[in-house]
């Protein structure tokens, strides 16, 4: 057993690191590094990146658009790496990533209801909210806007939950063989994960640690599914982007928990 002084010690230990995860900051820094790699990425690839950006393949101008896109990805990230150009960067990369939900919509509309493009929309809608969530925060009022950005945030982890699940064995092959556990466990694990933050975020219980153990599952995600990857087959640029868009997801994540620990700062 213990002894009392070590466990009081492990208690004040564990009070500081939730205090810490509750204070806001690093979110706007880290989606501007996912941009700016994501954007780089798809320089590389010379074309959308048509598992998260699925512009259609008869669209005029389609190539110099993709690197137009790329450019915005990239300039929307260095953007948010000045105090001045944040407040425009961010509405860059929410103009952005709107655009690439209303790709998944046509997909919708033309194809009726797919899985995938469901999926799709809930991935890069979450950017979207990420984005806002600057925007948000920056205005500084409209507690109407700060419950949307965690409803919909939350909603769109309920639907990554119900992916993995159902998807459980495709979900599963994308976890390395060599984590221990195996690929189910992880697959079934991070599903519970994605439903965890899901639910702290709608219900708005634990929500801005929710937002932080979520943001560190994404991160891993890109480490060890995507990056894994990207390192073997260097030149497979879509992995990189892969790496990226994860990354910008959990940045996404990470802003809606600053903005949701700002707004509890000033009660």
């Amino acid at each position: 057993m213990a002894p009392a002084g070590k466990k009081d010690e492990g208690l004040m230990d564990t009070k500081e690191m939730l205090r810490r995860l509750g204070q806001p900051g690093g979110g706007v820094t880290f989606l501007a590094v996912a941009a700016i790699a994501y954007g780089i990425a798809c320089f590389l690839q010379r074309d959308f990146a048509i598992y998260w950006q699925p512009v259609p393949e008869s669209l005029p101008l389609r190539q110099p658009l993709a690197f137009l896109s790329a450019g915005l990805l990239v300039l929307g990230g260095v953007g948010l790496l000045s105090a001045r150009t944040v407040r425009p960067a961010a509405m860059i990369l929410l103009t952005l990533f709107a655009l690439y939900d209303a790709c998944y919509v046509l997909q919708l509309v033309d194809q009726h209801t797919r899985p995938k493009a469901v999926l799709g929309l809930a991935e890069q809608t979450s950017v979207v909210v990420g984005s806002w969530a600057i925007l948000l925060r920056m205005r500084g009022d409209g507690s109407a806007g700060v419950t949307t950005a965690r409803i919909v945030f939350g909603t769109c982890s309920l639907l990554f939950a119900l992916a993995h699940f159902a998807g459980l064995r495709p979900t599963a092959d994308m976890v390395p063989e060599w984590m221990p556990g195996g690929q189910v466990f992880w697959a079934l694990a991070t599903g519970l994960g994605h439903f965890a933050v899901g639910l702290g975020l709608i219900a708005n219980r634990l929500a801005v640690p929710a937002t932080r153990i979520g943001a560190l599952m994404y991160v891993c995600f890109a480490l060890f599914v995507w990056l894994t990857g990207a390192v073997t087959h260097p030149t497979e640029w879509l992995r990189w982007a892969g790496v990226a868009i994860s990354l910008c997801m959990a940045a996404a994540l990470w802003l809606v928990g600053d903005l949701l620990a700002s707004r509890k700062a000033e009660i």
